[in-house]
């Protein structure tokens, strides 16, 4: 396009991403008509302020590309509007967004940057972690500790917990052969059955057997050291006991009865909920909690990371495709200022925004 030589008209070549005000100059660019040309591709933004001496502004982009990998190619807020012409391409071409929080004991919401104020939400979830386990024994008392219980029992709850297999006899601490790292009382007896029967957890019975030290008496009623009154057990053993000399606990009268334990404790999970509020799908990397996870658009994806208090997380949103005028998406508008543009003789591709 030929610039004719009037002496209102401000021409301006640009090579370079910058505020297209300063590069007109001071005098210049208080000229009426402005009208800047691009000599190179720019990376980055071109930004245009308002100045109320413009009443017409053209940005021809001469077959040459603005392109913004951080944001907006374009921020214009001027009151006149600025025409593009050329075929050039003016587009953001930002298609990630990262989160981190460093901090494994995080909990709350952390809100992803240029994405429609997409989030990630970690909540903590209590779990309840109790394992139990019964035995069938044979003739006589029964005399056990919690590797006993362990070795010996089948499982009925909690296999699938931490630890399961060795929890009654092994822990952080212990005592009399019972673990104790989830307080004295979380290992109990709860009853005892006919062989075959089922868990008698619903008798409500607790006999905390870790609180139970050696003693010479000759026995023990079945009301001592748990949970009820005299009188107030209803299975078959007839007394029990930590007999001096020995760490051992004893059953007695358990002859051909299934006697059953619990060890009570609780846990925590991780709960990460994302949220989506793009127009568009993206995917979510980042090896832990997510890993090449699509999220459809206004979409949520819950992912619950089990027996675990790490809230930390680094998660990366991408994007990709185009809309349907063959505009690629991106994390940005074309023009992120107040004012307005005008592409009626431009022949380039803009991209698309996908918030």
């Amino acid at each position: 396009m030929a610039i004719p030589l009037i002496s209102n008209v401000g021409f301006t070549e640009v090579s370079s991403a910058g505020t297209l005000n300063d590069k007109a100059g001071t005098a210049k660019s208080k000229l009426p008509i402005q009208f800047f040309r691009l000599t190179d591709n720019i990376s980055g933004n071109l930004t245009l302020n308002n100045d109320s001496s413009h009443k017409k502004i053209i940005l021809d982009t001469n077959g040459n590309n603005i392109l913004n990998s951080s944001g907006s190619p374009l921020t214009t807020n001027s009151s006149t509007t600025l025409e593009i012409i050329g075929s050039g391409n003016v587009q953001s071409t930002l298609l990630t967004s990262t989160a981190t929080q460093s901090s494994t004991s995080h909990l709350g919401t952390t809100v992803f940057d240029t994405s429609d104020s997409s989030q990630i939400v970690v909540s903590n979830v209590d779990t309840d972690l109790t394992v139990e386990k019964y035995i069938d024994a044979g003739g006589g008392n029964f005399a056990y500790n919690g590797s006993t219980i362990d070795s010996q029992g089948t499982t009925t709850v909690g296999g699938s917990t931490p630890n399961a297999s060795t929890i009654f006899g092994s822990g952080s601490s212990t005592a009399f052969g019972i673990n104790t790292t989830d307080g004295t009382q979380a290992a109990r007896y709860i009853g005892d059955t006919a062989i075959g029967g089922s868990s008698p957890i619903g008798n409500g019975y607790q006999l905390y057997i870790a609180t139970i030290g050696p003693n010479t008496v000759s026995q023990l009623r079945m009301d001592e050291y748990a949970n009820i009154g005299i009188g107030g057990y209803s299975g078959s053993v007839s007394g029990h006991n930590r007999y001096s000399g020995t760490t051992n606990h004893q059953l007695n009268g358990a002859s051909n009865r299934r006697l059953w334990w619990r060890y009570v404790r609780s846990g925590n999970d991780r709960r990460f909920v994302f949220t989506n509020n793009l127009a568009i799908s993206c995917v979510l990397s980042g090896a832990d909690p997510y890993n090449n996870v699509t999220v459809s658009a206004g979409a949520t994806n819950t992912i619950t990371t089990t027996n675990s208090t790490d809230g930390s997380f680094n998660i990366t949103i991408t994007i990709s495709g185009n809309d349907g005028s063959s505009q690629p998406f991106a994390l940005a508008v074309v023009n992120s200022g107040t004012g307005s543009i005008n592409t009626d003789a431009y022949t380039g591709t803009f991209s698309a925004s996908a918030l």
